[in-house]
């Protein structure tokens, strides 16, 4: 039924200069608007709207993601801009100093990072 519909994520920010600063200035992702509602932004296929509330408790994992087609050399070029990579310590040595996990069988791999406001996103690619 909504295979054929575009997508629209949803993030929370409690300010939205600081969240456009970092999903524009930082990430280079185009705007698209920005009323009293919502800040929203274009990656590829999927619209991403930055809400704004009084406060933001962030989620303990992955609210939005980015498919790339080499997670390192982008890990790299977002380091340059400042973005911290997280490193989790359950992943052990299959997660590199820069904040890559290579999975079990080393088929892709995902690195997280946070949005001013705590929200958790990751890069990833697969091998599939």
């Amino acid at each position: 039924m909504l295979a054929g519909c575009d997508a629209v994520a949803f993030v929370a920010t409690t300010d939205y200069d600081r969240a456009r600063a970092f999903y524009e200035g930082v990430l280079g992702l185009p705007v698209r608007s920005q009323d009293q509602f919502a800040l929203v932004l274009q990656a590829k296929g999927v619209k991403l709207r930055v809400v704004k509330l009084a406060s933001v408790t962030p989620s303990p994992h992955t609210v939005f993601g980015f498919e790339v087609a080499d997670v390192r050399a982008m890990v790299l070029a977002l380091k340059a801009k400042g973005v911290v990579f997280e490193i989790y310590e359950m992943f052990g040595e299959a997660q590199d100093a820069d904040g890559v996990w290579t999975p079990p069988g080393g088929s892709g791999a995902v690195a997280w990072f946070k949005d001013p406001d705590g929200n958790l996103l990751s890069i990833s690619c697969s091998a599939g």
